[in-house]
């Protein structure tokens, strides 16, 4: 009984397949696997674009986004050392100011008692060093001891050294201490030479050590770009090549620009590598704080590119149909790389010579 059972149910299964291959034969489009066939007559064969695939140089570029900032050390905030009140301005917003030209004038008690300290330094070294070598002579001819000319030799030294601290403090400020004097003034002067793009100056206000910045000058006739690179990219970039940077005030202008430097450290949340961007200024386009989009130029190479139209995808997969012969063909899984709207380059998966449907694909699919 079991028997006829089963003896039914094969003869089912084989009916069943007879059908489906009937079905099969004639459908105008026929699945085999990977393979696809198409009759002769189907009216689907006029709307398949096939396109003989060919390499040929081309760059496959990226772009990102960035960040204009000033370069580093031509960029300085000039704030006052010393309590004090201001006296007297040299400098207006937008002038152009050289290395060690004067900004401000402050006066100020705690720059006197500096100055005070100074001079009292220089007064007790002189006094030490004309002991010390009084000493010497004394103990020469054998009038004073060793130890004697010992505590000079110390006192002498010590002194010299304090002398040397009171000359450094003065350097700090840019001030020459040949011409120093009780009671002057001081200068602020600016460490770097460029322009006056911040000025808040009132002569005859009092300001705080602590305060802000009352004067910044920079040197924007170079700036940098500080742009964002995905971790995919890092093989794509190298240290003085070219890019070219876009600001939304000119969408349409390219600024070129050249790779100063790329970061060593990946930020593990963006994963992203800080690169900076080189870029001449001289028309002042580029304005620190402004976003930019920043387009990575690679050297050309020979490449596979096809219309976006040839590559389909399925699930996490993307795949290209071969022809194999009129009304026949082979689906193939590729690796790909989107580069525009239009074109996709192909990484592997498709030779150069094959056919491959550059358009139409999607009248094949399953």
């Amino acid at each position: 009984m079991n028997r006829l059972f089963i003896l039914a149910g094969l003869c089912i299964l084989l009916a069943s397949c007879k059908q489906n291959n009937s079905a099969q034969e004639g459908a105008e489009v026929q699945y085999r696997g990977d393979t696809i066939v198409v009759k002769e007559d189907s009216p689907i064969l006029g709307q398949i674009v096939i396109e003989k695939v060919e390499s040929r140089d081309f760059s496959a570029g990226f772009r990102t986004v960035g960040t204009i900032r000033p370069v580093s050390g031509k960029y300085v905030e000039i704030a006052p050392p010393f309590s004090g009140r201001i006296t007297k301005s040299f400098v207006e917003l937008g002038r152009r100011v050289n290395a060690g030209s004067p900004v401000f004038e402050l006066s100020s008690s705690e720059f006197f008692e500096a100055v005070k300290a100074y001079f009292a330094a220089q007064s007790a070294n002189e006094v030490a060093q004309t002991n010390y070598n009084r000493q010497k002579e004394l103990e020469a001819n054998g009038v004073a001891s060793k130890k004697e000319l010992e505590l000079a030799r110390n006192e002498a030294n010590i002194a010299a050294k304090e002398w040397e601290q009171a000359k450094a403090t003065m350097q700090i400020f840019n001030i020459d201490a040949n011409s120093l004097q009780m009671g002057q003034a001081l200068k602020i002067v600016s460490p770097i030479a460029g322009d006056v793009v911040k000025y808040d100056i009132t002569i005859g206000s009092y300001v705080r050590e602590d305060a802000e910045p009352l004067a910044i000058v920079a040197d924007l006739s170079t700036v940098w770009v500080t742009a964002l690179v995905k971790e995919r990219n890092f093989g794509t970039i190298k240290k003085g090549e070219q890019v070219e940077v876009f600001t939304d005030a000119r969408p349409d202008q390219a600024i070129p620009g050249t790779i100063y430097h790329v970061g060593e450290m990946l930020d593990v949340e963006t994963r992203s590598l800080e690169v900076i961007i080189a870029c001449d200024n001289a028309d002042r386009q580029l304005k620190p704080g402004m976003f930019c989009k920043v387009h990575f130029l690679n050297a050309p190479a020979k490449s596979i590119v096809l219309p976006a139209t040839a590559v389909m995808q399925e699930q996490e997969n993307d795949y290209v149909l071969i022809e194999a012969s009129k009304g026949k063909y082979l689906r193939r899984k590729v690796q790909t790389e989107t580069v525009s709207m239009e074109e996709v380059l192909v990484l592997n998966g498709v030779e150069e010579g094959e056919n491959v449907v550059a358009k139409g694909g999607i009248f094949l699919n399953m």
